[in-house]
């Protein structure tokens, strides 16, 4: 359910769900991609391989191969969050749901903000996804990430309603009187 308040139309719990679920969808499709590429450039030989599951010690250990490994797989969910929400205000799964994270007032976020706010994760995720649940029965649709940051999610397929435009005042006609001086039709003396 979408909820209006004022001038906002606040993106749903539903579809905020959704977009997170897409997200997630392309942060493990990008992790198996990258996984993929490396494990065949390691059987090529281009490289050495991760050292997970193969039963020789070969390539495993703290290399400098397995800490950029590790580096990317801890960095990349961030980059995909903080960025896209600072450059965009949406990410992928937001841009497929037709929603957006702005600041309270309307404002885009900025980097500090969405690095805030994507912190705030942890927040609920601690909270056994309760603070993901609160959007759904808050008037203004916010989990407690965005209570925490101050930011909303609204939904981009809604324009906002314009303020009520005040149309002059029709002038009043007046009746000229004639430069003859006989009365005019609308006027009768009697």
């Amino acid at each position: 359910m979408e909820a209006s308040t004022g001038h906002h139309h606040f993106a749903g719990f539903w579809s905020r769900a959704a977009a997170r679920i897409i997200d997630l969808l392309i942060i493990i499709a990008a992790f198996n991609l990258i996984y993929l590429v490396d494990r065949l450039g390691a059987d090529a030989g281009l490289w050495t391989g991760m050292g997970l599951g193969e039963g020789s010690s070969t390539g495993a250990g703290l290399s400098m191969a397995n800490v950029l490994r590790g580096l990317f797989f801890l960095t990349f969910p961030v980059f995909y969050y903080v960025y896209l929400h600072a450059m965009y205000g949406q990410t992928f799964g937001k841009m497929a749901m037709k929603i957006k994270v702005v600041n309270e007032d309307e404002t885009p976020l900025d980097y500090r903000k969405a690095f805030l706010r994507w912190l705030g994760y942890f927040l609920c995720d601690l909270t056994f996804y309760i603070g993901y649940l609160w959007a759904a029965f808050d008037p203004r649709k916010q989990g407690l990430h965005d209570k925490v940051c101050k930011t909303v999610v609204v939904r981009t397929d809604v324009p906002s309603p314009l303020p009520a435009a005040v149309e002059p005042e029709a002038p009043t006609e007046v009746s000229q009187p004639d430069p003859a001086g006989f009365p005019s039709a609308t006027h009768s003396p009697w």
